[in-house]
């Protein structure tokens, strides 16, 4: 499995399989998601128009496996902090590394922007994903409606 920058320019090609992924991945959680395609595409966009150079791609063989946004210039109370957007990894490559890949290559750019702090927002109820996190390190702290604030700091 590698991982790599998915850059503005090679976004269009690839749109439509990471939408798919996207929806894939969502399944059984849709509450926390975008559940249009056509939305879903617009969020993507969005995404690697905000963070042209950290929209990180996983890729088995050919094939996209997971991603993860990393912006690494959002602002919190005042303060530049890492900001995870997305992490999504396809259900059956889960448990298999891909997700702490992602995450391990977020928090190394983060860290190479000299930010102190990375944050994140999960749902409440998403109990998988919230292990996931607190495995690598971060801790719940306020909740907003369905969405809990996840935070660690970068050594």
């Amino acid at each position: 499995m590698g991982i790599g920058i998915v850059p503005l320019e090679q976004m269009d090609p690839l749109e439509d399989v990471l939408v798919k992924l996207y929806l894939r991945c969502y399944e059984g959680m849709e509450e926390y998601a975008y559940s249009a395609p056509r939305d879903v595409k617009r969020y993507l966009r969005w995404l690697c128009r905000r963070t042209p150079f950290s929209f990180f791609l996983a890729v088995k063989g050919d094939e996209p496996v997971g991603f993860l946004v990393a912006d690494d210039h959002w602002e919190e109370d005042g303060e530049t902090v890492g900001e995870i957007h997305e992490v999504v990894v396809a259900p059956e490559e889960r448990g298999k590394g891909v997700g702490s890949a992602l995450v391990q290559r977020a928090l190394d750019h983060f860290r190479e922007k000299g930010l102190k702090k990375v944050g994140l927002w999960v749902g409440r109820r998403n109990k998988r994903a919230k292990a996931f996190y607190t495995h690598l390190g971060f801790k719940e702290g306020d909740a907003k409606g369905k969405w809990i604030r996840m935070e660690r700091p970068l050594e």
